[in-house]
């Protein structure tokens, strides 16, 4: 058995039903999921259970499961839409929403270019910008020079000959999409 928890080896025996590759799984990722759904939810028995959940989901559907980032990713995201699916069910995911908590964190995270140093790996990195580049051209153009350059709104605005509220306007946009695509992850690398 290949000990190499992100090996293509690993998951093919995952999905053969290797029990010992599934014990390791659990093992390795049981503890941290369960300290990240307690971070959503605030309550450690209901952040066991949509863990215990999540790995129960996972290895009743292992052979139609098709793993395109790496298994660790994997297991977050569908924690955390576990998580958003139990908050909305207790219509609490309005009370994250109104607090402005998934902002502050999109803030510190997507808005900030030296934020980006802090992130837990180079797989974040890369779906923070794989999410940049399937923004719209102009809303792209914009969100770079704005936001990874530090160019001003004026400045941005006399480079591509618009006006200022377009420039605001493309953020606005872009920032928007940004946000929607990268709620799970941006949850995800919330502090304790």
């Amino acid at each position: 058995m290949s000990n190499d928890i992100n090996s293509k080896s690993f998951y093919e025996l995952l999905q053969r039903g290797d029990e010992a590759s599934f014990t390791l799984l659990f093992n390795t990722f049981n503890l941290p999921l369960c300290s990240y759904a307690y971070r959503i939810v605030n309550n450690y028995d209901v952040a066991g259970e949509i863990v215990h959940t999540t790995f129960c989901k996972f290895w009743d559907n292992r052979k139609k499961i098709v793993i395109t980032d790496s298994l660790k990713s994997y297991l977050y995201r569908s924690v955390y839409n576990n998580c958003i699916s139990y908050l909305r069910e207790q219509k609490q995911y309005k009370k994250y929403v109104d607090l402005g908590l998934t902002d502050l964190f999109f803030n510190r995270i997507v808005q900030d270019p030296h934020a980006e140093l802090k992130l837990i790996d180079s797989e974040n990195r890369k779906i923070i910008l794989d999410a940049i580049n399937q923004l719209p051209d102009k809303c792209k153009e914009v969100f770079i020079k704005c936001k990874i350059e530090g160019k001003s709104y004026t400045k941005v605005a006399e480079e591509l000959s618009i006006s200022i509220k377009t420039v605001e306007n493309q953020m606005s946009s872009a920032l928007k999409k940004l946000r929607q695509k990268l709620d799970w992850l941006l949850l995800m690398l919330m502090p304790l």
